[in-house]
């Protein structure tokens, strides 16, 4: 077999030696406390559900009591740390709680790694060697590792936005609106601005199907949790975004939480919408700037989140791109890769400065 090139083999060695070394990581984190994750959180508020009614899935006290059996330092349910998500996550984690928590959170490691190789498999650039390459870098990147140990349902919201993206590429639009409603009932945050690409881009009959796919859901949620449930959890959704630990990864960590951080936001979001609107014959682009765009511009983004910026690269990636846009991909990598040493700042500049880039290149046709 012909040697692949050195600009291909290096980056597939580097990924795999720091994947072999993540697998080692991975299980001793979890092996002695499985507890110490977000999982747990999903894991106890379906218990909570079941053993009580969901109406108190959200219910802090609930939480903590069940979190006791995972020891005494694992208790506490904070602002930073509590379940805030909708309640689709908690019912899909749910055929896991018969089982002991860390073979539980195995496999929803499998299933969210499973989830991530069908989004490969369908979106990745290139063709041959060089798709390994994007798959093992994908993985091995901080975001997508983050979300894996702690447990992070990303990686499944990553495939059903890549599902949405291709259902709609090939006019199925009834699926492609059912697949984003589904990733709206699991992390909104990360999907938000979708709706607004499939409508410009001319799908209106997909962004008609999002959303009687999330009003069914609301309607769903709304009539299992109850009144009371509903009030909590707005409750608690409303406390967990006052914590500024749920802004860190933001512009806030530049702005603070005033004004300026507002204004930045919604000139970012003028500036994807009006990239979108440039792009709108081409669904790959589109669909890539309004991944980032959600993340640029989201109030509540955290390292794992930013796992979308992943897929979002392989769509862009299936343009031809200059090696300005490659080497300015790579400064990207890098970015990302800070956020393991705890440094937000550069990932928080280079998302912006993406975002003027997409608005001022030509369109392609």
């Amino acid at each position: 077999m012909k040697r692949p090139p050195l600009r291909l083999a290096i980056p597939f060695v580097v990924a795999a030696v720091a994947l072999i070394f993540e697998v080692r990581r991975f299980i001793s984190l979890i092996h002695p406390d499985p507890g110490e994750n977000d999982f747990r959180l999903y894991y106890v508020a379906a218990q909570a559900g079941m053993k009580w009614g969901w109406s108190h899935m959200y219910d802090p006290d609930r939480l903590e009591a069940l979190s006791r059996a995972f020891g005494p330092h694992e208790a506490a349910i904070t602002s930073a740390y509590t379940y805030a998500n909708p309640p689709l996550l908690a019912w899909l984690v749910t055929p896991l709680t018969p089982i002991p928590l860390e073979p539980a959170f195995y496999l929803w490691t499998a299933a969210n790694l499973a989830a991530f190789v069908v989004a490969w498999r369908v979106a990745s650039p290139g063709a041959g060697f060089v798709r390994w390459v994007v798959l093992l870098g994908s993985l091995a990147i901080w975001p997508t590792v983050y979300s894996l140990e702690r447990g992070q349902p990303v990686l499944i919201v990553c495939a059903l936005a890549i599902g949405c993206w291709w259902m709609a590429s090939h006019g199925r639009n009834v699926e492609a609106g059912l697949l984003l409603g589904l990733a709206f009932g699991l992390k909104p945050q990360d999907v938000a601005l979708l709706p607004v690409v499939l409508l410009i881009c001319g799908h209106t009959r997909a962004t008609a199907w999002w959303a009687a796919t999330s009003t069914a859901l609301g309607l769903l949620f709304a009539l299992v949790l109850g009144p009371n449930g509903v009030g909590t959890y707005l409750a608690i959704v409303q406390w967990v975004q006052s914590d500024p630990q749920h802004s860190i990864d933001t512009v806030a960590v530049l702005f603070g939480s005033g004004w300026l951080t507002l204004m930045f936001d919604l000139v970012m979001l003028v500036i994807t919408v009006a990239g979108v609107w440039r792009h709108r014959k081409n669904l790959d682009l589109a669909f890539a700037i309004g991944l980032v765009g959600a993340i640029t511009a989201g109030p509540h983004v955290l390292e794992y989140d930013l796992a979308v910026l992943v897929v979002a690269a392989w769509l862009a990636l299936r343009q031809p791109a200059s090696m300005f846009e490659l080497a300015w991909l790579g400064i990207g990598v890098v970015a990302a890769q800070a956020l393991s040493l705890g440094n937000p700042v550069p990932m928080v500049l280079w998302q912006p400065i993406q975002r003027f880039g997409v608005l001022l290149k030509r369109p392609l046709t």
